[in-house]
């Protein structure tokens, strides 16, 4: 019997569950990675893996994770690996879909392989609001307010993107390796993170934004979590937000600090 998606078999005592001291984040070079490197490295020994050349950093290496051996090779070198922060992507909704299939598909698929070879206890996988923006464009078209209906990890997917099919592959695949091998996944439905930092840069941020302390908290608390799998809405507080982060705030003890209307 598969366990319960919605009411997963998702708690173990803390202390029998593992010590994490030394993580991996893949497409460490990105502005996601930027930020959970300088959080992490506070608590955390933390290497990067990246297609583009790295900085000048011993824990920094350069792979292209469609080709199986690079990420095999980056983890042979580092291992022990308690945890895999899963960034590395693809990130243009109008990518090719040649791109989308080698940098999001493929990669992904190696990485899972990869820790399971390796003795990885858990990836957190960013995954995307865009795997249910169907819902967001029909509530646009209605003309509802962006807080009438709250969107839940318990909709159906609604990709309208090669690019949000690819994050519903990775959410599938977390799945798939955590039933049939206990490989532990925490897959987060990413809001708009932008670099400013700033949700007056444009509209959609209104409701989408994702501040860059609450992007740092929710990964924090992911890696830490007792949750052995689960998807999760991450957006800040926003008054005017679609999804629905209660079960973020139950099941990770996620705590947003920011609110896209208080920062107008």
């Amino acid at each position: 019997m598969p366990r319960d998606f919605f009411n997963p078999e998702i708690f173990v005592d803390m202390a029998n569950y593992l010590n994490t001291t030394r993580l991996l984040i893949t497409g460490s070079n990105g502005l996601i990675g930027g930020i959970l490197w300088s959080h992490l490295s506070k608590t955390y020994e933390v290497f990067g893996v990246d297609i583009s050349t790295p900085e000048n950093h011993a824990r920094k290496y350069m792979a292209d994770l469609s080709h199986y051996d690079q990420i095999f090779d980056v983890l042979r070198k580092i291992s022990p690996i308690s945890c895999i922060v899963h960034l590395a992507a693809d990130g243009r909704r109008n990518a090719e879909r040649k791109s989308i299939w080698k940098n999001n598909i493929v990669a992904t698929k190696n990485i899972y392989t990869a820790a399971k070879k390796f003795g990885v206890k858990r990836i957190i996988f960013a995954s995307s609001n865009q795997v249910t923006y169907g819902y967001e464009a029909l509530i646009n078209r209605l003309g509802w307010p962006k807080n009438r209906i709250m969107i839940t990890t318990r909709y159906p997917v609604w990709p309208v993107s090669f690019y949000g099919v690819s994050k519903v592959f990775g959410e599938a695949i977390a799945r798939f390796y955590y039933e049939t091998t206990g490989l532990e996944s925490i897959c987060l439905r990413i809001g708009s993170v932008s670099k400013a930092d700033d949700p007056k840069e444009y509209s959609r941020l209104l409701s989408s934004w994702f501040c860059h302390k609450d992007v740092a908290q929710l990964f924090k608390k992911s890696i830490i979590s007792n949750v052995r799998f689960g998807i999760y809405y991450g957006v800040s507080n926003n008054k005017d937000r679609f999804w629905d982060i209660s079960n973020t705030i139950h099941d990770l003890g996620y705590e947003p600090e920011c609110d896209a209307s208080l920062s107008r």
